[in-house]
């Protein structure tokens, strides 16, 4: 069976154009607004953009990770 290629008509898989980084509960552009291209590895085309995080984006996220850990620890 042979399925339509994301972000055509009748794709099971829809994809949005670019991903930003998820931090603290919010899609958050890199702070070095560099992203790189998500090539398909069966087409060999770009379906999308990512986010090129660098050192300040990890720390930002490692900084909301430890501002939720009381919280988190204490969900069922």
């Amino acid at each position: 069976m042979i399925y339509a290629n994301p972000g055509q008509e009748g794709s099971k898989v829809t994809f949005k154009k670019r991903y930003e980084n998820f931090i603290n509960g919010e899609w958050q552009a890199p702070i070095g607004g560099q992203y790189f291209e998500n090539i398909s590895p069966v087409t060999g085309e770009v379906f999308c953009e990512v986010a090129r995080s660098q050192a300040e984006d990890i720390e930002q996220a490692l900084d909301a990770a430890h501002a939720a850990k009381d919280a988190w620890g204490r969900t069922s």
